[in-house]
Parts: structure tokens; sequence; C-alpha cells
């Protein structure tokens, strides 16, 4: 699984606040607390409805006018009790973001900024209503939510999530073969130039051959590792057009670079005395500089203006 990128989850939710911030609002809205309050298994019925139509949805708890928690922690289905390290009933939490701005916000609904949760060690958000008790006493009704799993939600994505384990295998088996074929080919090159340095025979020739070997070799390593770091061990986000150039850019780069010296090398050899490789090296050349211009062009082209 592809470790969080907790600054990725921030600027998804700056991007997305006035949305996440309308739908919380609407979903606490849609209940009425001052009927189960004190109810657990009705909190444990309410969270598992909305947990089945809102994945992101974690626990829901109430609180005094103090911040002390007056009812269980109704957790949804599928959070682990490993998770929740925190107390329930009669805990304390008067020193909690969600109660301390709830209690400062005039409006009855208040929907907080990301947090580390106590409760599951994750980045969430929490959406508080504030109603009176049967005794007419200020309560606060709130929802926990996980910020991964809204902005999950909001982007559709949750089938892609699923299977992108599945896909990770699958580049990561091909980046180690690449990276196996690269060790392959630096290995010859080393026997090669063992010989060579033994034998003293042919060097010239030979090192041509040896340093080909070791630019073809560097060419696939560094695919190889750009593909186990853009598929595998890095969070790339597919809706965002700044994750294809990144990957683009790099794979054209290596490309780039292998042609150039592969151009270089028959270059020398050329001057060397086989002048038959001289007009393969200029195109070599040229191809390694329209690349690079198209590869500029590219990025230019799709650099976000603001």
């Amino acid at each position: 699984m592809t470790p969080r990128n907790y600054l990725y989850l921030l600027n998804k939710y700056d991007e997305y606040q006035s949305a996440i911030d309308q739908l919380l609002g609407s979903i606490v809205t849609t209940l009425s607390p001052h009927r189960f309050a004190r109810a657990a298994g009705e909190l444990e019925a309410i969270v598992s409805k909305l947990h089945a139509s809102y994945p992101f949805v974690e626990l829901i708890y109430c609180l005094d006018d103090s911040g002390n928690q007056i009812s269980n922690s109704a957790a949804a289905p599928g959070i682990a009790d490993s998770k929740r390290r925190e107390g329930g009933l009669g805990s304390d939490r008067s020193n909690r973001v969600y109660y301390t701005s709830a209690m400062r916000n005039s409006e009855s609904i208040t929907v907080t900024a990301p947090y580390l949760s106590s409760a599951t060690h994750q980045l969430a958000l929490s959406a508080v209503q504030r109603y009176r008790d049967g005794d007419n006493k200020t309560c606060y009704l709130v929802i926990n939510v996980n910020l991964e799993k809204l902005i999950t939600f909001l982007n559709g994505d949750d089938l892609r999530r699923r299977v992108h384990p599945l896909f990770q295998i699958v580049y990561g088996i091909i980046g180690v073969m690449l990276v196996l074929v690269a060790g392959l080919l630096l290995l010859t090159a080393g026997i090669s130039l063992w010989d060579v340095m033994r034998e003293h025979t042919n060097t010239a020739t030979e090192a041509f051959g040896i340093v080909i070997l070791i630019t073809l070799g560097l060419a696939i390593f560094d695919l190889g590792k750009t593909i186990l770091e853009e598929e595998v061990l890095m969070h790339k986000d597919v809706h965002h057009q700044g994750s294809t150039r990144r990957t683009i850019s790099r794979f054209m780069s290596a490309i780039v670079i292998a042609v150039s010296i592969e151009a270089l090398l028959l270059m020398f050899k050329s001057l060397l005395g086989d002048a038959t490789h001289l007009n393969s090296a200029v195109a070599m050349l040229v191809a390694a500089v329209a690349l690079l211009v198209g590869l500029g062009a590219y990025l230019r082209l799709t650099t976000d203006k603001k």
C-alpha cells in the first residue's frame, strides 16, 4: 500500500474546502441529537447508516457544555478497536479542537480544519452540531471523519483505490525486472572491462562496447527506478496533471540522456577513423535535441498558470 501523503491530503482539503464544509454540514444537520444522544444503541445504528452512504464517517459521540463526553463512542463498521486509543463515556475533551471551535462559533454547525485524530492517529475532520437536551442544557454532537477517505469519496475514487494494490504489484515486478536487467548489463560490462585490462588487446574498440553496455544499463536502471518510485513507492494523484508531467519528464529525461551519450560515442568512434558512423551520430544528436525541445514545450504548455 502506498504510504499516506499528508501534504497531498492537506492540499486537496484546501482545494475542496468549500465542498467539504457543505457536505459535512448537511450530514450533521439531518440528525436530531436530542432524540438519541444518550442511547448507545441509537448512536450505533446512526453511525452504521451514515457509514453505508458515507464511508468516511468513523465515530459519533456527544459532549456536554463543559466538553465531557456524555455518550459512548459509536464506531462505524470496520473501525478496529485497536485504533481507538481514547476513552469513551466520561472522557474530558474540553481541550480538543472540535469542542473549542464549536464553543466559540455562534453558528449551530461547526466543521473543523484537519487535525491528527487521537482515536485513529490519522488526519481527520469533525462536524459538530450544538443542541439542547431535555434539561435545556447545551450539548454537542460530534461526527469524526477520516480525511483520506473523504477525499477519495469526493473524487469517486474508491474502486480504483481498491484495485490499486494489484497495479502496484505488477509495476513492482516490472521495475525489479528492469533493475535486474540493468544489473546484468553492468556485470557484463565489468567482466569485459576486466578482460580488456588483463589482455591489453583492442583497447579502443572494446572500450566503446563497454561504454555502450554501461550507458544502456544506466538508461534501463533509471527506467526501472522511475517506475518503482512513481507507481509503487510514491503517492500519485491520477486526477492532477502535475503527476503525469512529473512521470513523463522523468522518462523523457532518461531517454534524452541515453540518446545523447550514444550519439557522442558514435561521434568519437568516427573521429578515430570509422567515418561511416558520423551521419548516424549527427542524426542521433539532432533527435536528442528534438526530444529535449519537445519536452520543454510540453512542460511549458502544461504548467499551471495562476
